[in-house]
């Protein structure tokens, strides 16, 4: 199930007092320290009890401990259980496994883990084996910077610039229709999406990616003026034959004060008419009539090959 796991966009290390503990940023949002970084920073063994190569536990690896248990809150305990992740570099491969995976805690939950053993100290509950870690636990609180955790990650792997844009981008997806938004994107998902609800493609089927692109041609590039189309195929030609892939998308070579405004209005067209049909023939009537030059389709077997275009 890799497709589940999150990827890295970001890693690097946050240094704390005199500790560096390895961090990343996670294309789920997700800020995380990783668990053998925490282990070694606060004095602990750096396999987690039961682990395997990644420091790894089935629980909290950081608060099991019995007389641990009364200074861990519920919400503590959650937060903290090991997150699986697919590093940038680092990790390991699990066995009968291809992929290099990770294990981290949510960087928010690093403050609350040495909250617990400065606390079990404090009221004498540690073992003697344990008391380097509480005073450790201690310095590291007095060494936290004031701004959150979720900060220092972001400042320490770079990713504070995107911060801000990736807020815009969440507001413009909660108000604006994919299709008018900035150009963010060319094609936006939604768009094949439809596709596929309009031709009866279901998501196993192979014909929806095989003929996506080729009706991303001839709906959208198509509608654009005459020459546009030939002139796009000529400074952008196929250069891998064999799956009919381009360098670069057609887009990237319209200007940005007329090619692109024309393309994003054919796009927005399309996608309205898309929306209003209930099926294919529906929607190829609806197109006849805005544009008046869609052809009538052969059967979708006999769609000539043509390179896919298809941002999506």
């Amino acid at each position: 199930m890799t497709e589940q796991i999150p990827w890295a966009l970001r890693q690097s290390a946050i240094k704390i007092g005199d500790a560096e503990i390895p961090c990343a940023v996670l294309d789920n949002g997700e800020r995380v320290l990783t668990q053998q970084g925490v282990l070694k920073a606060i004095g602990r063994a750096r396999a987690a009890k039961g682990g395997q190569g990644a420091s790894v536990d089935e629980g909290t690896a950081f608060l099991r401990a019995n007389n641990l248990k009364p200074f861990v809150s519920k919400e503590l305990e959650a937060s903290t259980r090991p997150i699986i992740f697919r590093p940038l570099k680092g990790g390991y491969t699990p066995r009968g496994k291809t992929i290099a995976v990770a294990y981290g805690v949510r960087a928010e939950s690093f403050p609350g883990i040495l909250k617990v053993y400065a606390d079990a100290d404090a009221a004498g509950k540690l073992h003697p084996r344990q008391k380097h870690i509480g005073e450790m636990a201690r310095r590291m609180l007095s060494a936290l910077p004031k701004i959150g955790m979720i900060a220092l990650v972001d400042e320490a792997t770079g990713y504070q610039e995107e911060r801000a844009h990736n807020a815009l981008q969440l507001l413009l997806e909660a108000y604006v229709l994919p299709e008018h938004r900035p150009w963010i994107r060319t094609i936006p998902r939604e768009f094949t999406k439809e596709l596929h609800r309009v031709y009866g493609w279901n998501e196993t089927s192979q014909r929806g990616p095989r003929y996506a692109g080729k009706l991303t041609r001839k709906y959208l590039y198509e509608g654009l003026p005459a020459p546009v189309l030939p002139e796009l195929d000529k400074r952008n030609p196929v250069t891998d034959k064999k799956n009919w892939q381009r360098k670069r998308k057609h887009h990237s070579y319209l200007t940005e004060a007329i090619g692109i405004e024309h393309f994003r209005a054919q796009l927005a067209g399309v996608m309205a008419l898309l929306r209003a049909s209930p099926n294919k023939r529906v929607f190829e009537s609806l197109y006849q009539r805005a544009y008046g030059r869609q052809k009538r389709f052969p059967f979708m077997d006999d769609l000539p090959d043509m390179p896919d275009d298809n941002d999506s």
